[in-house]
């Protein structure tokens, strides 16, 4: 997965960032809108998908779809946690972008400033209705210099890094109403998922409403042979911007990963710092996606996540002095997907 900070030209100056990068009619591409988002009174967090999937052409079995996928986490009470998934034959995708976009999968819709779309289960039920305001800048983790080195088959960006949503969200019948909060949308798309990777998200911090925090780690394909994971951390903290990128050996990369948890240090030449995010079992939701190819990857996410980063600056030589920890309590997004099925995670769907 190929994700550095880039301003982007001129309404939502970066909306070609979240254009469609599939060419009608080609085969072997998927592609993914997505939000994620917290209503920080009730504790809840979630998570809405719009996709597009094109089987290789040798895979004449499976068919072009696409489909709207939501999930809704309620920290208090995790037994209502719960995923939808809708998929829709090809000729209800459409997408319109020339000045701006619009793209609609089946009842979903999304644009520049606006998420919609309705799921509806045997048992449940996700309606959602959101406005934000869109970025000026659009966030990518990997340099266009590393990219060609790696030539990844799957790339990602967030146009909307650190927004705030409006609108509502209705769970079961049950209307939620949001006003000012905080979330991301990003935007992936390639041949084929990297197999490995795990993903942390907040801008939602106890007393830094300014904070943002990206974390990705993952590890690609080339050639049939896995790659040391790629590390790549962004912190936007009291009006500074701190990037962190490096590899990571693969044996360094497990020890401080876990389902639920993943804990991980950086520095740069100002700032070093040292973060764990974890959340309970009950709180994450496994869904299983596909490749084009047709080969499953497994991704267990949960919305309602508690991250925590101490934060040192650098004095004199290889010296650091500690400033101040930062905390984000159940609002920090985690997810981790990998090629193996994990029982101990609760389907979403």
């Amino acid at each position: 997965m190929a994700v550095g900070y880039k301003t982007t030209a001129s309404g939502a100056e970066n909306f070609s960032d979240n254009l469609c990068r599939w060419k009608k009619g080609s085969a072997g591409h998927y592609e993914v809108w997505f939000l994620t988002l917290n209503d920080r009174a009730g504790h809840r967090g979630f998570w809405f998908r719009y996709t597009l999937e094109s089987p290789p052409a040798e895979e004449s079995d499976r068919r072009p779809h696409a489909a709207l996928w939501a999930a809704a986490f309620n920290c208090k009470a995790p037994d209502q946690n719960f995923g939808l998934k809708s998929e829709f034959p090809l000729d209800q995708f459409l997408f319109e972008g020339r000045e701006q976009f619009n793209l609609r999968v089946g009842d979903g819709f999304f644009s520049a400033g606006r998420a919609a779309g309705r799921i509806d289960g045997a048992d449940h039920s996700i309606a959602w209705d959101l406005s934000f305001d869109p970025n000026k800048k659009t966030y990518h983790h990997v340099t266009p210099k590393l990219n060609l080195m790696l030539r990844p088959s799957s790339f990602v960006c967030s146009p909307n890094l650190d927004t705030r949503f409006r609108g509502s969200v209705t769970v079961d019948g049950r209307e939620i109403v949001l006003e000012d909060e905080p979330g991301c949308q990003s935007h992936l798309w390639g041949r084929k998922h990297v197999d490995e990777w795990i993903w942390v998200h907040s801008n939602a911090f106890e007393s830094h409403p300014g904070t943002v925090f990206e974390g990705l780690s993952a590890r690609p394909r080339r050639a049939g042979r896995m790659l040391p994971p790629i590390q790549s951390l962004f912190l936007r903290h009291r009006g500074e911007e701190h990037h962190f990128v490096r590899l990571r050996l693969s044996e360094q990369w497990h020890r401080n990963l876990g389902i639920g948890y993943w804990s991980f240090s950086a520095m740069n030449s100002r700032l070093y710092i040292e973060g764990s995010v974890q959340c309970r079992l009950r709180d994450m939701l496994q869904a299983r996606y596909e490749d084009p190819d047709g080969e499953p990857l497994y991704c267990i996410n949960s919305e309602v996540a508690n991250l925590k980063i101490r934060l040192f600056r650098r004095t004199h030589g290889v010296r650091y002095r500690h400033l101040e920890t930062i905390k984000a309590h159940s609002t920090a997004h985690l997810e981790h997907a990998a090629r193996d099925f994990d029982s101990t995670v609760r389907p979403a769907f």
